[in-house]
């Protein structure tokens, strides 16, 4: 069975320090592309390459916690670990030589395998349901932001919603999973009759740097619930 994927297309904004996460031009610049569900088998069997179970992954820090349905995988540019969802395929450095994997995610995120492995320089995890059936295929990436805070501020987000037309939008201050200062921020839009939900999860790593988890979805459910393990994890 094939299907249509379409893509949202974020307003970047440089002065958010999250330009490097929110991906290009606008919302209503969506792409298509034909794009087949994985193969079931192939993807049960990349599983074992491309996550690690959360019992053998790299330890979440003190106080975090995976919840059920997720898994801990490790980004080993930061020396860090996040949830993704257990049946989501997740592509790091530690596995980008697996070319089948970069074809599949590539094919999912309606890019071609060249800019995936690209991308993973400023985006060392990207994690995307492979499987999805619909117009849309549900992922998250990761990065992390210097020089711009310890978090996010709200103005910058909000101009962030401003410019992307966000139909609601709101920043909520909170703590990581370890204690950490972290913020959530979500909005949604629309584009050609789909609702996408965007959540950006920033957990501070000192005065002057944090990570972001961006998820991006067109179940708001989904993007809360996937946000909320993120921040557990971490």
């Amino acid at each position: 069975m094939t299907r249509s994927t379409r893509f949202p297309r974020l307003v970047p904004l440089a002065a958010t320090g999250l330009t490097a996460v929110a991906l290009g031009l606008s919302l209503a610049a969506c792409s298509s592309s034909d794009s087949g569900s994985a193969d079931p088998a192939s993807t049960e069997s990349s599983q074992s390459v491309t996550v690690e179970s959360s019992a053998d992954a790299a330890q979440a820090p003190d106080g975090a916690a995976v919840p059920e349905g997720f898994t801990l995988v490790e980004v080993p540019e930061y020396g860090i670990s996040v949830a993704v969802p257990s049946d989501w395929e997740t592509l790091t450095s530690a596995n980008a030589s697996d070319t089948e994997l970069v074809a599949r995610v590539a094919k999912a995120r309606d890019m071609s395998e060249d800019e995936v492995i690209a991308d993973l320089e400023d985006r060392p995890l990207l994690s995307i349901d492979t499987a999805a059936e619909g117009d849309f295929a549900p992922y998250l990436v990761l990065s992390r932001i210097d020089d711009d805070g310890p978090l996010p501020s709200e103005d910058k987000m909000q101009s962030l919603a401003e410019l992307n037309a966000a139909e609601t939008s709101e920043l909520e201050q909170t703590t990581s999973g370890s204690g950490a200062d972290a913020s959530l921020f979500t909005m949604s839009a629309s584009d050609d009759g789909v609702q996408y939900n965007f959540s950006a999860v920033s957990v501070s790593e000192g005065d002057d740097a944090y990570i972001t988890t961006v998820v991006v979805s067109d179940s708001a459910q989904q993007a809360q619930e996937v946000s909320e393990a993120v921040l557990a994890s971490l």
